[in-house]
C-alpha cells in the first residue's frame, strides 16, 4: 500500500480549479480526495465517476434542503419520523402517518388537523411532516396562528393585505399551530379561512 498523496501535479490542481471556477465544489473535493488516496487506482473509472457526480449531487441536494428548511422557520427544524412513533404507549396510527410523510395529501391540496392533548408532540410531529415535504423540496411555512392573525391584521392596515395572502398562496404547506389558543372575532375567522 503507497503512502497518501500530499503534494498534486499542475493538471491536477488545474482540473480542481476549474471544477470550482464552474461551481462544482463538491466534485472538486472528491476529486482530490481519490487523488489523496493511493488505493484509489483500485476502483474502476465509472465507480470513480459515481462518487464524484454523486458527492456534487448530495452537497447540492444538502444546501437546498437548508435553503428550503431555513425558510420553513420550524418550531423543531430536527423533527424526525424515527422509531418513536411506533411506541405502542403513543397510540399512533402508525399507518395513517407513513402515508402523510408521502405528502401526497399536500399534492392533493387537502388540509390536516392535528388534534391531542397538551405536550402530547402535536407541534413535533407537525415540524416533522413539515421536513418530509421540505425533502420533496416542498416550501413550507411554519407559523403560530396569533402572529398569522396579526401579521394579517398588519398587513391590511398596511394596505398590503392582498399581497400577504398571495404570499401565503404560493406555500405549498403552511403549517398553523395552537390554533384555538386565543380569541377570535368574525374578523379573524374571515382572515385565517
Amino acid at each position: 500500500m503507497m503512502p497518501p498523496k500530499d503534494a498534486f501535479t499542475k493538471e491536477e490542481l488545474q482540473v480542481t480549479s476549474r471544477l470550482r471556477q464552474m461551481k462544482l465544489s463538491g466534485m472538486a473535493d472528491a476529486l482530490e480526495n481519490q487523488l489523496r488516496d493511493p488505493n484509489a487506482d483500485l476502483a474502476s473509472f465509472m465507480d470513480r465517476i459515481i462518487e464524484i457526480v454523486n458527492t456534487e449531487w448530495q452537497n447540492r441536494y444538502d444546501k437546498k434542503f437548508s435553503r428550503f428548511l431555513k425558510q420553513a422557520k420550524l418550531r423543531y427544524p430536527a423533527a424526525d419520523l424515527d422509531e418513536s412513533i411506533y411506541d405502542p404507549g403513543r397510540m399512533l396510527d402508525t399507518a395513517s402517518i407513513e402515508r402523510l410523510n408521502t405528502c401526497h395529501w399536500v399534492e392533493e391540496g387537502r388540509n390536516l388537523l392535528i388534534t391531542g392533548l397538551t405536550s402530547s408532540g402535536k407541534t413535533y410531529l407537525s415540524n416533522a411532516l413539515c421536513i418530509s415535504a421540505i425533502r420533496q423540496f416542498k416550501t413550507v411555512r411554519y407559523i403560530r396562528a396569533s402572529i398569522l392573525m396579526g401579521e394579517l391584521e398588519q398587513s391590511r392596515i398596511k394596505g398590503c393585505y392582498l399581497e400577504y395572502i398571495q404570499k401565503l398562496a404560493k406555500i405549498d404547506l403552511l403549517a398553523v399551530d395552537d390554533f384555538g389558543l386565543m380569541p377570535l372575532d368574525l374578523d379573524k375567522c374571515r382572515d385565517f379561512f
